[in-house]
């Protein structure tokens, strides 16, 4: 065993060489590894904060056509909407006159408790904000150019880092995304009207002559018709489809008395009072075979008119189903 005490032999001594080494090496490689992980994560959570910013762009420009639409899915119920004009009183056209007037984005902040009523801006920003997760803090904001609209999304969360890695990494991550409002059925009807419409009036009416149309009217308009008998129903009926009475033989032993003919041998019949026993029994059989035969009558139309004592018409699904079912046209006036 060599004696430690001589200085010569204890610094040619060999053992012991791979733990002092390990003792330095092992930190080294132990930070290098907890850096690189803290990387992936600050990574991680930049690659999450572009897609949801993303995700929250794309979802406002698509639902912005109607605040009534699911901020997700996108969906709505038949007959909810913003209105014909909305474009012009909740889409912030206030935006196109900045340049005149100072006038900032219509904007809201992130996170995003509960969901406006409102159908402005704000209130479809706010929408679609809340579904954003609330770990992130940001902005959301909305701008009308005119011929462009956009969204914008900033997102940021704070990011905290070992003190060795402060200097390497941000003490945040951040991310921003924007997206276009389009609408494709709007731009198609646009130039659908374009295309068409304002073609088919061009040069059709001459100024002096639309200035004449724009004059009070001289006579007083013609009082609605008054239904209150048969009579009078077979006398609207006949003005409304510019037909006249005629009687037809059905058969040998039969003959039907047609209310209205028009000009492309269209039956017209009236019915004021009536029973559902009465037309199954007696007028259907008769129209059925009209039809049937084809000559002088191409079709039939059964036109109900509701009496001055009832609020409606009072015919019963099954009759209205077995009229349609033998080709008989059925119409309500109320």
């Amino acid at each position: 065993m060599p004696h430690l005490g001589c200085p010569k032999r204890l610094l040619k001594e060999s053992n012991g060489g791979f733990t002092i080494e390990a003792s330095f090496v092992l930190p080294l490689l132990l930070l290098s590894t907890l850096s690189l992980l803290f990387l992936a994560l600050f990574v991680f959570q930049t690659s999450a904060a572009n897609h949801t910013a993303g995700l929250a762009a794309d979802r406002s420009a698509f639902v912005w056509d109607n605040s009534k639409r699911d901020p997700i899915t996108g969906s709505f119920s038949a007959g909810e909407g913003d209105g014909l004009y909305w474009r012009l009183s909740n889409d912030s056209v206030s935006d196109l006159f900045r340049f005149l007037i100072p006038n900032a984005a219509s904007q809201i902040a992130l996170p995003v408790s509960g969901i406006s009523a409102s159908d402005g801006p704000e209130g479809k920003l706010r929408r679609v904000g809340s579904v954003v997760s609330p770990e992130w803090n940001g902005i959301m904001n909305y701008r009308n150019n005119g011929f462009s609209r956009v969204v914008t999304v900033q997102l940021d969360k704070p990011f905290h880092s070992p003190g060795f890695a402060e200097r390497n990494l941000l003490d945040k991550v951040e991310s921003s995304a924007q997206a276009y409002v389009v609408e494709p059925v709007e731009s198609i009807r646009i130039i659908d009207l374009t295309r068409t419409f304002i073609q088919d009036i061009k040069d059709r009416i001459k100024p002096d002559a639309a200035l004449q149309l724009m004059k009070e009217p001289q006579t007083v308009p013609d009082k609605p018709a008054v239904i209150n008998s048969h009579k009078s129903a077979v006398a609207y009926l006949q003005t409304l489809v510019n037909g006249s009475e005629r009687t037809i033989q059905v058969n040998k032993d039969t003959k039907r008395q047609v209310d209205a003919m028009d000009a492309n041998q269209v039956a017209h019949q009236a019915f004021y009072t009536f029973s559902e026993s009465q037309l199954r029994n007696e007028q259907l059989p008769k129209d059925v075979q009209l039809l049937n035969n084809g000559t002088e009558v191409k079709g039939v139309v059964w036109h109900f008119f509701k009496q001055a004592k009832n609020s409606e018409v009072k015919l019963s699904a099954r009759l209205r189903a077995e009229l349609e079912r033998n080709g008989i046209v059925v119409v309500i006036h109320e």
